[in-house]
Order: C-alpha cells, then structure tokens, then sequence
C-alpha cells in the first residue's frame, strides 16, 4: 500500500514539474507573437523582459515570507494560477501598460513553483536528496527537455493555423498541474524526516574578507554572464524574425537547438573535471564568441541560406555554454561556501542575475529606439567584456590557488537536484 501511494505521488511531481517548469508551447515565439500579433516594438519587447526581472527580484523575499505560512500544496497551487492569470492576458491584453501589469503575476507564479516544488519533492521523498529524490527529478527534467522540444515545432505549425492555439494549450497543462495537486499525498513522516534533512547541513569556513571577496567575484560573473544571456537569447529570435524566418522554420531550429543542447549537456562534465577552474571562463568565452559572430553576421550581406545557418550556428552555441556555466558556477559555491552559508550566496547570486537581467534588457530597449538590433548587440557585448575579463583573472587567481576547484562528478539530474533543495532552504 505505502509502495503505491509513493508511485502515485512520483507520477505526479513529473506530470506537474514538466508542465511548470518552463511554460511549455511559450517562449519560442513569444517575440513574433508580441510584434506580429500585438503589434508591439522590439524595444517594447526587452521592456516586457526587463519588467518580469525587475518583479522577480523584489518581490523574491517579501513573497517568501508572506507564503511561509500555508503549506506546500497551496503555494503550488497559487503559483499556478498566477501563471494562468498571465497566460489569459497575454492573449487577450493588447495595452503595452496593462502587459506590463499583468507581468506582475509571471514572476509571481515563478517564484512561487521554482521554489516551492523543491519542498513539495523533499517531503514526497523524506528529504533523500541521493536517491528518489534525484531519480524523480530527473525523470521530471528528462520529461520538460522532451516537450519543450516537441512543442518548439508544434507551436510554429500552430502558429500558421491560429496565433492563439498554442498558448491554449498552455493554459490547459497548466490547468492540469493545478489538478496534479489535490492529488499528492503526505504523511507526516514525510514532513518529519525532510526536516532532519535540512538540519544536517555542514558548514565550510572561510574568512569574513575571503568570503566577501569570493561572493564580489561571483556576484560580478552572474551580473555580466547571465543577466545578458537573456537578452542575446532574445536578440537572437528577434534577428531570426527581421529576416524572414516563418513560425514553422524558427520551431524546427529550436527543436533541433534544444536537442543538441540536451545532447552536450549530458557530456560536459568531462570537459569540466580535464579543465577544472578554466572550465567556467572557457564556456563565457565560447558563448562571447557566439554572441559577437551574430553581430558581425547582422551587419555583412549575405544570402538569406547562408545567414541563417550562421545565425543557427551562433545560437546553439549560446545553448550549449550556457546551462553547463549554470551548473559549473553552483557547483562552485557549494565547494567554496559549504551547506549553511551556500542559502545566503544563492540570494546575493539570484539577486545579480536578475539586477544583470534588468539593466541589459532596458539597454537594449533604448538602444531599440534609437539604432538597430546590431548595435544593441555591439554596444551590450562591449560592456560585458569590459566587467568579465578582470573579473574572470581574479576569479582563477583567487579560486584556482586557494581552494584548487576540486568539482566532484556530478550528473545533470543529481546538480539540478541540489540546486532546488538549496533553494527550499532559502524558502525556509
């Protein structure tokens, strides 16, 4: 009986984490359905981006501490039904100031899932990060990773039918998450022994000026790195629009994208313990490299053939640095600031990334209304290369000397693992 409440409830946490993890049949082409249906800019768009950012970071703490009050299974469900909030007015909102408003419950529903379904998994597994937890979380991702890429060229065929088809179809995954919900069943056990759980964290020491320094230095990367990383990843579908490209073509591209990404993901932890401490700045690099071959691919003629498939080439290049510098970077801290302090460096990390997000996405907005996507491109790419190469010596100098950067092998479902249950304890 207990071997089947179990099974139930893992059935569960994967149908309703591949359905809320990322909003499925979404992003793909969410600009092209902004500027073709909507009618908006392409600054209007980053202005959106940089909107969603700026709730997520303050409302971040204050939104914790509100909902830490009910359980689990309640903050699901209200995150849930933020997001479904949100996915009716993208549809049916046509103001650029009411969009932004009802951006507001995006982020909310955000939040709310990317941290509190770790909770939700701790207590279905009595906080046995190793074993079912990890297996059941990477059932979960294994499961997102093959429906985001089945629905990037579904929604592109959709999009040739109706604009709309698509995001109704999000709703209806969304609204059977919700469901998934009244169903989990926790036992007081359950609850018991994921509280022992996170009482057992151990602490690595290290100096008060070490510490501070070493979180300047990550805090600076997250800044530079990934608050961009969004905005090139947005520039990249807003050039593959200004040229042409069809709904259908851009849903094959970021099906075969998402594949390859998946693909190398799998296998970048070799290159990681062959390079150690290089590992993190050799993926920036690559990713910089991508990043500045579509700029200069923007501003060369060129068959519509050939700039397509360097612009694809640039792109899956972005792809495949970028969760592999995610992974490496949280591998980084948990080796360098050890289980208790790890839940206060995540915040200071969270909190650069988004600050990054927000201030290169309303660069790119302005820079919208005045020059073209070329030199949002330029101008964003030189600033961040200004703040990360300095960054980056004194990232080696500083990790690679004094702590050696010794990355125990990992795979990707037991890192992701770990990341949400560090995020639970911030939740807490």
């Amino acid at each position: 009986m207990e071997h089947s409440y179990e099974k139930k409830n893992q059935v569960l946490f994967i149908i309703f984490k591949s359905f809320t993890y990322d909003l499925l049949f979404y992003y793909t082409l969410e600009t092209m359905f902004l500027t073709l249906v909507k009618g908006y800019s392409f600054s209007q768009v980053f202005l959106i981006t940089s909107i969603d950012l700026f709730f997520i970071t303050i409302l971040s703490l204050p939104l914790n501490l509100l909902l830490n009050k009910i359980s689990v299974l309640n903050r699901l469900r209200l995150g849930t039904i933020s997001l479904i909030i949100y996915i009716l007015a993208f549809i049916l909102v046509n103001n650029i100031y009411l969009m932004c408003f009802f951006i507001i419950f995006k982020s909310i529903g955000n939040l709310i899932i990317s941290v509190n379904s770790t909770e939700l998994l701790g207590n279905l597994c009595n906080g046995n990060k190793n074993n079912e937890a990890s297996k059941m979380e990477g059932q979960a991702s294994a499961s997102w990773w093959i429906l985001e890429a089945i629905s990037a060229i579904v929604t592109g065929y959709l999009f040739q039918i109706n604009f709309f088809i698509s995001y109704y179809i999000n709703i209806g995954l969304l609204s059977l998450a919700f469901l998934a919900t009244f169903f989990f069943k926790i036992t007081n056990k359950n609850l018991e022994d994921n509280n022992q759980n996170k009482l057992e964290a151990e602490n690595k020491k290290i100096k008060n000026k070490e510490y501070i320094k070493s979180i300047v230095i990550i805090a600076f990367i997250a800044f530079a790195f990934w608050g961009a990383a969004e905005v090139f990843g947005s520039s990249a579908k807003t050039f593959l629009q200004e040229i042409g490209t069809t709904s259908v073509l851009l849903g094959w591209i970021y099906f075969g994208v998402k594949i390859i990404t998946a693909t190398c993901n799998v296998f970048s932890y070799k290159i990681e313990r062959k390079l150690g401490c290089k590992f993190l700045p050799f993926v920036i690099f690559l990713f910089l490299i991508s990043v500045l071959l579509m700029g200069i691919i923007y501003f060369i003629e060129m068959t519509f053939i050939v700039k397509l498939i360097l612009i694809i080439i640039s792109v899956i290049i972005m792809y495949i640095t970028r969760n592999p510098y995610r992974l490496n970077i949280k591998n980084t801290m948990i080796t360098i600031f050890g289980e208790k302090r790890i839940v206060k460096v995540y915040s200071y990390y969270y909190l650069a990334e988004n600050l990054g997000g927000i201030i290169f996405s309303l660069m790119t907005s302005l820079i919208l209304d005045r020059l073209d996507l070329g030199w949002s491109i330029f101008i964003n790419l030189s600033i961040i290369i200004l703040i990360l190469i300095p960054t980056l010596i004194l990232y080696l100098k500083t990790f690679n000397i004094k702590h050696e950067c010794n990355f125990i092998k990992n795979d990707l479902t037991t890192i992701s693992n770990d990341e949400q249950i560090i995020n639970d304890k911030k939740d807490n």
